[in-house]
């Protein structure tokens, strides 16, 4: 295993967290990714905005060898240490943008890129993307979106509160144009899209540790007033439901296109 630092990225400080409380692709989506793409374990895999390796990890048992990339180095080291911990031999991380991916790299498989596609300049990543794949290979935007979705429920609502009086300027990001027409607009082609829906349940330590794990909100922004903000959390979580247990809808979408 090799890893190259060079960059430091929006979400340092925050790999912790992203390990534990960002919640896990269903097995349902990783097999559906495998199916459609007609996986068997040959070929390489590219995992763009890896983190620590949430996608990463369940997609390498479908390649000969694996590189997550991303430009944080406190989620490269987590995602090498669980390699290390799980004696991986096969997997590379390199530190770098997903827009600076050249022929060095090599070719490719598949390239994956897991709640991460938002934050790169999507038209530039997807024509060096097309360019490292070989014919055939496909390109997968998968996801889950944010903890709280659409903001419906009651907790998420309370959160959310909480999240505008100590975080004000963690407003929601403005994606703009949908992934799909982007990439109806590329050298991309055989567009594949679905979702796949499930439940989780969240304590109240979970869902203040998965706000720890996001750009928005990291605990290093509020300093010494972390414990006065999981207070406040705590208070108003536990007035909707005394047991603190919460049920979170869970969509995993997933975009293919072929090459």
């Amino acid at each position: 295993m090799k890893q190259i630092l060079k960059t430091h990225g929006l979400f340092d400080g925050a790999a912790y967290y992203y390990l534990k409380y960002r919640g896990q692709y269903s097995e349902q989506l990783i097999q559906t990714l495998a199916k459609k793409c007609n996986l068997d374990g040959k070929g390489r895999l590219l995992d763009l905005g890896c983190g620590t390796g949430k996608l990463t990890f369940p997609m390498a048992k479908y390649f000969q060898e694996t590189i997550g990339l991303d430009v944080s180095t406190d989620m490269l080291q987590s995602a090498q240490s669980q390699c290390e911990l799980l004696d991986i031999e096969n997997m590379e991380w390199v530190n770098m943008p997903s827009e600076s991916v050249d022929a060095k790299l090599g070719t490719f498989r598949m390239i994956t890129s897991g709640d991460a596609f938002h934050w790169m300049d999507r038209e530039r990543v997807l024509k060096l993307s097309y360019d490292r794949l070989e014919s055939g290979g496909a390109l997968a935007l998968v996801g889950q979106g944010h903890m709280l979705g659409d903001r419906s429920l009651d907790w998420q609502q309370a959160v959310q509160r909480v999240i505008d009086n100590w975080f004000p300027n963690a407003g929601q990001r403005k994606i703009g144009v949908r992934h799909e027409q982007l990439l109806a607009q590329s050298s991309f082609h055989s567009l594949l899209s679905d979702q796949i829906h499930s439940v989780r349940h969240r304590d109240i330590p979970s869902i203040i540790g998965y706000l720890y794990s996001t750009s928005a909100c990291r605990k290093e922004f509020l300093g010494k007033d972390a414990p006065n903000f999981e207070k406040e959390m705590y208070d108003q979580l536990k007035s909707l439901n005394s047991s603190g247990i919460f049920t979170e809808p869970v969509t995993d979408y997933y975009i293919i296109a072929f090459k």
